[in-house]
């Protein structure tokens, strides 16, 4: 959508947010101060970035020591690895998301979506493993219905990916039929 105030072509502003910004930038004296907001947000965005780089490379770092140092049985080393991997996902994905903010690129939802996925598929590999060990009927009721929620949750969240991505998909073919019609006319 173009700001039909804007005759230059550019890209205007695509929401109410977006619009009320736009519109400060171009007051006078509000663009050096929006300047430097963006240069403290990216700071921000770099710094978190790092942080995100060392947070997976000490999550790798421990899940070694464990690993190694621990008298974990074969089965219980492989949960271990598998959780711990799992997470690694979890702050890379996190990671990819903030470098395409820095990189000019808009906040998705589908990272987001699948961020939330692999972390309840993470609560799913504990609650196996915690099955796995006798207790009373009343706490494996417990551990059950746990499960269940769980499944259940990740169905929606895969839903909600599935729904996600069609309507991308479908808003870029919507979009790639306007501009086909208007350029034959």
């Amino acid at each position: 959508m173009n700001d039909p105030t804007d005759r230059s072509g550019a890209p205007g502003p695509s929401s109410s947010a977006e619009a009320v910004a736009h519109e400060v930038a171009r007051r006078p004296g509000n663009s050096r101060l929006l300047a430097m907001l963006v240069a403290a947000e990216h700071g921000i965005l770099y710094l978190v970035s790092f942080a995100l780089l060392a947070l997976g490379v000490g999550i790798l770092a421990l899940m070694t020591l464990t690993i190694v140092q621990g008298g974990a049985s074969g089965a219980e080393k492989i949960i271990i690895i598998l959780e711990e991997l799992l997470l690694v996902l979890i702050v890379l994905e996190i990671f990819v998301t903030v470098q395409t903010h820095l990189g000019g690129g808009r906040l998705q939802l589908e990272p987001f979506i699948i961020v939330g996925i692999i972390a309840i598929i993470r609560h799913i590999l504990s609650v196996v493993v915690r099955l796995t060990i006798p207790v009373n009927p009343a706490e494996s009721r417990q551990q059950l219905t746990e499960l269940a929620i769980y499944a259940g949750s990740a169905f929606i969240l895969v839903a909600a990916l599935a729904l996600a991505r069609w309507s991308r998909r479908r808003s870029t073919l919507s979009a790639v039929g306007r501009d086909d019609s208007s350029a034959s006319e």
